[in-house]
């Protein structure tokens, strides 16, 4: 004969059925998060990664921005959402001229890889990194001085059309008197001026032309690169412990990273050769303390790009 649970009994059962069921969750949820954490970590890696090795391989400098924006403000009845956000550059070439909105290269052949001001066809198809799409533009960045970068708290890119547009210039040349292009026959004597036009050795330079310059004041001789890699982490998880709480104001810097071209002797690069001065950046997540109020808690930091992977 099956003997009868007492009430007692039977809340007793009750109650332990119920802790289990609670540990059960909690031990889900920690699971869970721990596997998101690991999740972000594992992509910021692979981001410092590409920019240490694209240094390494292109023998171009790298960096990488971080920056931290809030997308939804807090209420009555929500926390704000913030997320951060990364970009890695790659240096590209330098500006030759800087004419008002127009940035020339002359040596980077810009017609070639951009569709040009006088074609309708071209090889550009959404740029080295995106502007403003309805635009047809993308960004270019300054990454002149390395040390600059390190030392800066903002995010500086100028946007500019993905079409580039083409100028005659006449550049001076050493050849001739007054920078003019001279005529010499086989001895070397002066036969006469050579005429005016494209004969006089005017050559066609195209330019990149300059939407919104972004805080950016380019010169002649800066080095201009483009985005090559982005990131964006989930909701809740950001670059440093600062964030902005207005939407209004949505952006805040969380440092840079560079890459500079390491030393290599054949068999690789040396040691830590090519890191700047940060080596690494910590993610935090926002978590909602006793009162509810979200905190940001340190979830962990980049792991040494130059290090081989476990």
């Amino acid at each position: 004969m099956k003997k009868a649970f007492t009430l007692i009994e039977l809340l007793v059962v009750i109650g332990i059925m119920g802790l289990l069921g609670t540990v059960s969750v909690g031990g889900y949820r920690a699971m869970q998060r721990g596997m998101a954490e690991r999740g972000v970590l594992d992509n910021v890696n692979a981001l410092v990664r590409a920019a240490y090795q694209r240094a390494q391989i292109d023998r171009q400098p790298t960096a990488i921005y971080f920056w931290n924006e809030t997308l939804r403000a807090a209420d009555d009845d929500r926390t704000e959402i913030v997320v951060g956000k990364a970009v890695a550059i790659r240096r590209q070439g330098r500006i030759t001229r800087a004419d008002g909105q127009y940035l020339y290269d002359e040596f980077a052949d810009l017609n070639l890889s951009y569709q040009t001001d006088d074609s309708t066809s071209g090889s550009a198809s959404a740029g080295e990194g995106g502007g403003d799409s309805r635009k047809n533009t993308m960004y270019l960045y300054p990454i002149d001085r390395l040390s600059d970068i390190e030392d800066t708290t903002q995010l500086k890119r100028s946007i500019v059309d993905q079409k580039v547009y083409g100028k005659e210039l006449t550049p001076l040349y050493l050849s001739g008197e007054n920078g003019v292009l001279t005529a010499l026959d086989a001895n070397g004597t002066k036969l006469s001026d050579v005429p005016s036009g494209e004969t006089q050795g005017a050559l066609k330079v195209y330019a990149f032309k300059v939407e919104d310059a972004g805080g950016v004041t380019w010169q002649a001789g800066m080095a201009y690169g483009f985005e090559f890699a982005r990131l964006e982490l989930p909701h809740g998880y950001i670059f440093g412990s600062s964030y902005a709480t207005d939407v209004a104001d949505p952006i805040r810097p969380a440092g840079t990273m560079t890459f500079n071209v390491g030393l290599n002797q054949g068999n690789g690069v040396s040691g830590s050769s090519g890191l700047g001065t940060r080596t690494a950046v910590t993610v935090y997540s926002l978590r909602p303390d006793a009162s509810g109020n979200l905190v940001a808690r340190s979830v962990g930091q980049s792991s040494d790009p130059t290090k081989d992977l476990n």
